[in-house]
């Protein structure tokens, strides 16, 4: 089964924290559904059930929700800055 973007977000979180909190250096714009306005994330966290959450600037959790057939165009920040930071873990280890 080929992966979607959501489930490697879900993937990468897991792979560098577990279920616990990743958070940024700095914040990146997303929105959590299509129709919502965008916010910046300070933070990222996978459940144990593979749902995936953002906190905002307030410190409030927003759990994501996506289908998969427009998790690149919502989400591609949030991407883009998980594949980063696992692959600068990768090198720190």
């Amino acid at each position: 089964m080929t992966k979607t973007i959501f489930n490697e977000c879900i993937d990468i979180v897991k792979e560098l924290v577990g279920h616990d909190f990743l958070y940024f250096d700095s914040a990146i714009e997303v929105k959590v559904t299509p129709h919502s306005f965008p916010f910046n994330a300070w933070a990222v966290c996978a459940s144990p059930d593979d749902k995936l959450f953002v906190m905002d600037s307030g410190e409030q959790w927003h759990q994501v929700e996506l289908t998969d057939d427009n998790a690149a165009l919502v989400f591609g920040s949030l991407y883009q800055r998980l594949k980063l930071m696992r692959i600068s873990y990768a090198k720190a280890s």
